[in-house]
């Protein structure tokens, strides 16, 4: 790793790989990587240094060696901005000095480097050029050095043997260095990749993570909702009720006064325990208190029937071992079925209220008269919040509900609950 590389990360991940921002763009400007200000800056000061550091070298040489030092802060200054033409101003250098005549100098470090900025930062091309010219270097570089240091020595059968052979090792030798820096940057590069892919899969994890979070949050405040509603529809329907008998049918009779006021009075005090219940779940203080349950359907129907509700309530069989959750649903669909046939049916007649249960299921039936004739078998199902509310409990509880208003002056809610 060279410095300044991790400094900042460029405004996009593409540029930071080398891949193009668009296929529409050219291949010069697909040549140049876009990266922050102070990178641009920490690049070219990194070059400055370099090239400061070889210039002791290189006064000792040829003009060549001084003018191969600018190459070198150009390379170092290019190598992340456009790493192909870094490696092509390292060619032309290396060609200037082996053109000249020059010794390897220090300013040659700048190979391995270019070298290794073509794998990590440039794209498919790139990297391959990369490649090619660190096996193409390695093989000119040792023959380069082999022929220089051994200009003045003769040419008979044993030298030559004996340069083959070096040139070969030496060749070996340059093509396992520059292949190495070149390795070292596509290991970067996957690595960069790899981590790059698992900062994604982070972002999706949490991604998905909120948006279960606000799945569950949903779910929760509908079915507060629902519970509110069953609450305060249920609770007002029955102080409605009294409060209209108590001016219409107990007119001086004191008694059936006071216990119409104390239906009220009980009925309110049931709903405000729930709607604090609610509130508790709401503020999440703390934990929830006593839900109703298959036990409670019996003061249920007698609250109803103290409420003015004529009711003929059968019980078949016994009922299964719900679990709390399908308890409160029952509990609530029965309530809320009630309610409606409070609400909206024949005062003047009697509503059948049939629970079975068995080891399997628990079935829930209430059929009224209506008051109200619908227009068609949906009339009026969809109307309000109680009957969405009844289908969703009994869906959520793993059940079933189905509402008949097909026969005319007839309503039917019929719900069903596995045991399991």
């Amino acid at each position: 790793m060279q410095p300044g590389d991790d400094f900042a990360r460029p405004q996009d991940d593409r540029t930071r790989f080398g891949a193009p921002l668009s296929s529409g763009r050219t291949t010069l400007e697909r040549m140049i990587r876009s990266l922050l200000p102070r990178q641009y800056a920490v690049d070219g000061a990194v070059g400055i240094l370099v090239a400061i550091l070889c210039l002791p070298f290189a006064v000792r040489g040829t003009f060549i060696d001084v003018w191969l030092i600018l190459v070198t802060w150009g390379v170092f200054s290019l190598r992340r901005v456009s790493p192909a033409l870094a490696l092509t101003a390292a060619w032309i250098g290396v060609i200037a000095q082996m053109g000249s005549g020059a010794s390897p100098n220090a300013y040659n470090i700048a190979v391995p480097i270019v070298l290794y900025a073509t794998a990590r930062y440039g794209d498919g091309w790139v990297r391959w050029y990369g490649l090619a010219s660190a096996v193409v270097g390695g093989i000119i570089a040792s023959a380069y050095v082999v022929l220089i240091t051994n200009a003045s020595a003769g040419f008979d059968v044993t030298t030559i043997s004996i340069l083959s052979f070096a040139a070969v090792m030496g060749a070996i030798a340059g093509i396992v260095v520059l292949g190495l820096s070149w390795t070292l940057g596509q290991l970067m590069r996957t690595a960069d990749a790899a981590r790059q892919a698992g900062y994604e899969r982070f972002r999706a994890q949490q991604a998905q993570l909120l948006a279960e979070q606000a799945t569950v949050v949903e779910h929760e405040r509908g079915r507060i909702a629902r519970d509110m509603h069953d609450v305060v529809a249920h609770s007002l329907a029955v102080v409605v009720a009294q409060a209209d008998g108590a001016r219409y049918v107990h007119k001086g009779d004191p008694e059936a006064l006071a216990r119409t006021l104390e239906t009220v009075s009980e009925t309110a005090r049931h709903a405000l325990g729930d709607v604090r219940l609610l509130l508790s779940e709401l503020r999440h203080e703390q934990e929830s208190g006593p839900q109703p349950g298959l036990a409670d359907l019996d003061a249920l129907v007698e609250r109803m029937r103290s409420a003015g509700l004529s009711i003929r309530y059968t019980l078949i069989g016994t009922l299964p071992e719900l679990p709390t959750g399908r308890q409160i649903a029952a509990y609530r669909i029965l309530q809320e079925a009630l309610t409606n046939a409070l609400h909206h049916g024949d005062p003047t007649r009697d509503v059948d209220v049939l629970v079975k249960g068995d080891a399997h299921c628990i079935d829930l039936v209430v059929e009224n008269e209506s008051a109200q004739v619908p227009a068609s078998p949906d009339a009026g199902l969809t109307r309000g919040h109680g009957l969405p509310g009844m289908r969703e409990r009994a869906s959520l509880a793993g059940g079933t509900l189905d509402i008949d208003a097909s026969v005319a002056g007839r309503f039917r809610v019929h719900a069903r609950l596995p045991a399991a």
